[in-house]
């Protein structure tokens, strides 16, 4: 059996002006590409923040999630008030 041949896909490269830099302004891909480059910056930025604000969120509920309202000996301590609070009543 003969193997199928895949077509290889050539990518080129973009080609610098042949004169340096140009004169009289930016050909209309550099300005698109330079409009796209602030584009992606302000998308970064917005992400950025956004992480910055999750990751404060994440903080603040695993801190008051870890925290018990009462530590154990508090409980404790409740328990035993309670139990003579009450039990001494039937002696009265």
């Amino acid at each position: 059996m003969k193997r199928a041949e895949t077509p290889q896909i050539k990518i080129a490269k973009r080609k610098p002006p042949a004169g340096g830099k140009q004169q009289g302004g930016d050909s209309p891909a550099q300005v698109g590409d330079h409009q796209d480059l602030i584009a992606l910056k302000e998308r970064i930025s917005r992400l950025e923040a956004e992480n910055k604000g999750l990751r404060e969120q994440i903080a603040t509920l695993t801190s008051t999630a870890n925290r018990p309202a009462q530590s154990y000996t508090d409980s404790v301590r409740e328990q035993q008030h309670n139990f003579f609070k009450y039990s001494n009543i039937r002696r009265y």
